[in-house]
């Protein structure tokens, strides 16, 4: 009788378990300065079809534009890491990067992590302005 009260029990909690989110999701922008060890929420991914830096900076441009922070934040980071896609010497590998293009993405995830949005649209259509150019 105890092994089937114990199965039962294991199986409502497995039931309750997979009814949960695995991950937090978010339409706010959140989890950029506060330095915690908070798992991130999971971001609504960028209105775009692009895979390109520029097409995706424009798509952050886009979200700003209508205070769709979290849109926004992932489409930053997506334009981030596309524009760390470098090759250096190993020496160099863990130097951050003085690219303007990166220093104004970067800018502008810090701005957004302030809440200032003003801010983060102007230095995204900086870095746009950047992208675009390449």
């Amino acid at each position: 009788m105890q092994k089937f009260i114990v199965f039962g029990l294991l199986l409502a909690a497995t039931a309750a378990a997979q009814a949960q989110p695995s991950e937090p999701k978010s339409t706010q922008a959140g989890n950029i300065l506060n330095g915690s060890n908070d798992v991130a929420n999971q971001l609504p991914a960028p209105k775009t079809a692009s895979t390109t830096d520029s097409g995706i900076l424009a798509a952050a441009v886009n979200a700003l534009k209508l205070h769709h922070t979290g849109e926004a934040q992932e489409a930053l980071e997506q334009a981030e890491t596309l524009a760390l896609d470098r090759t250096v010497a190993q020496s160099e590998a863990n130097m951050p990067s003085n690219d303007p293009l990166i220093i104004d993405i970067s800018e502008a995830r810090n701005a957004l992590g302030k809440k200032d949005i003003p801010g983060a649209l102007r230095d995204t259509q900086a870095a746009l302005g950047l992208a675009a150019g390449r």
